[in-house]
């Protein structure tokens, strides 16, 4: 069986060159799970919700002017702490520098066979609830350097409507995964976790629906700076947990793992016909970079030749066209029935989905033409631009990306507005 050499890595904190460091030579594919900062400038600080003392370019300013080169394929998702303008910039995804993949607010892409899927930020139940259909413009206050990173409704929909995903990134862990594995060594190990597990609220409950629904091979997570595995069983009946109501956003201090509180349609899983699913999910959480830390991982995936695609021989990455679809009926859908998209209740929907399959056959429509384009017209371009002066050290502001204008006009995706 073919199989593809993944390291896995939890929270980045800019600290590219030490990961690069720590990874054997014939990895082929490096995961990162949020809190990457892909800081391209001062100015970028404005857009990064971390104490001032903690502020520092980091190292991927040298790669983003090309000083280095990052020497491995790297994809990654954004958490809590992250160049959030930057990150708005790439909505659906796109190289932030040469050889580094952004999934953007929800993505997926092949390589080499593989199935990445993934949505970045984390979960707040005042944001969700409350401002889901928000986006947070310049210059960010207070609030909005926050709610830029909470996950929305929207993106929560476009994760729901993804089938066949081989692995998916999420940077908080979903609610009730503790329950799969070793939760008194994880107590032991993070005594001020045990309150939140107990409530039923440490982690998101809309990964826990995702978790569920998708059914992935492989889940990885960061976030929490600790290492957990989890092996899930679909097969048994859930935990059931609570809706969060009050439940505060977790921020984890930037020096230390203590924790601290601040206000197919392609290709589905078939099940058989009593709801059996032939697989576990395979969960990963990893700490953040730094000594005697559990931050990094190799994994052999297996890839699952049965579903042949494209990208097994070759080493380029392709968008996912159920991915593209997705994007297209949503984005379109919001823009032409503003108000009836906007009456979902979150909290209703966080409850059940059964709103979502409306979107389903739309889904369906876009992938059929999208299904009539030749197959090399899916390569991700490497078509990275310095579009924001490494120097730049004025009031913060957009920057055209030529990324984004170009996936919007070739597939036909309504373009941001900021």
């Amino acid at each position: 069986m073919k199989t593809l050499k993944v390291a896995i890595e939890g929270c980045c904190h800019g600290d590219l060159h030490n990961i690069y460091k720590g990874i054997p030579a014939s990895t082929e594919l490096l995961l990162i799970c949020g809190d990457f900062q892909a800081l391209r400038n001062k100015s970028d600080f404005q857009a990064l919700n971390v104490p001032e003392k903690y502020r520092r370019l980091g190292d991927f300013q040298s790669y983003y002017t090309g000083e280095k080169k990052a020497p491995v394929l790297t994809i990654f998702i954004g958490g809590n702490h992250e160049s959030s303008s930057y990150l708005q910039e790439l909505k659906y995804g796109g190289w932030v520098a040469p050889n580094i993949y952004y999934l953007g607010e929800f993505g997926s892409i092949f390589y080499k066979g593989l199935s990445i899927c993934g949505w970045s930020g984390i979960y707040n139940p005042h944001t969700y609830m409350n401002r889901p259909f928000d986006v947070e413009r310049l210059p960010f206050d207070s609030r909005s350097i926050r709610s830029v990173y909470h996950q929305k409704l929207k993106n929560f929909l476009k994760m729901y409507l993804k089938r066949d995903a081989d692995v998916v990134l999420s940077h908080d862990w979903p609610v009730g995964v503790e329950q799969y594995g070793n939760k008194a060594k994880l107590s032991k190990q993070k005594p001020f976790f045990t309150q939140d597990i107990n409530k039923g609220q440490l982690g998101s409950p809309l990964n826990k629906v995702l978790l569920h629904h998708l059914k992935p091979r492989y889940w990885f997570s960061g976030h929490l700076h600790v290492k957990f595995e989890a092996s899930v069983n679909h097969n048994k009946p859930q935990h059931k947990t609570k809706v969060q109501k009050n439940a505060n956003e977790i921020s984890l201090d930037m020096d230390s793992s203590d924790e601290s509180s601040d206000g197919d349609t392609q290709n589905p899983k078939k099940p058989k016909p009593n709801g059996h699913v032939e697989h576990d999910t395979q969960f990963l959480a990893l700490d953040k970079y730094g000594p005697r830390r559990s931050y990094l991982e190799v994994k052999e995936i297996p890839i699952t030749e049965s579903k042949a695609h494209p990208s097994m021989n070759s080493k380029e990455l392709y968008y996912d066209k159920q991915a593209i679809a997705i994007n297209r009926a949503i984005e379109k859908y919001a823009q032409d029935y503003k108000a009836e998209f906007e009456s979902f209740e979150p909290r209703v929907v966080l409850r059940d989905q059964a709103q979502f399959r409306k979107f389903e056959p739309l889904v369906t429509k876009e992938l059929e033409e999208l299904n009539q384009m030749d197959d090399q017209k899916f390569i991700i371009p490497g078509n990275f631009k310095v579009v924001a002066p490494a120097d730049y050290d004025g009031d913060l502001k957009y920057f055209q990306n030529n990324q984004t204008e170009e996936y919007c006009e070739k597939f036909g995706i309504p373009a941001p507005t900021f």
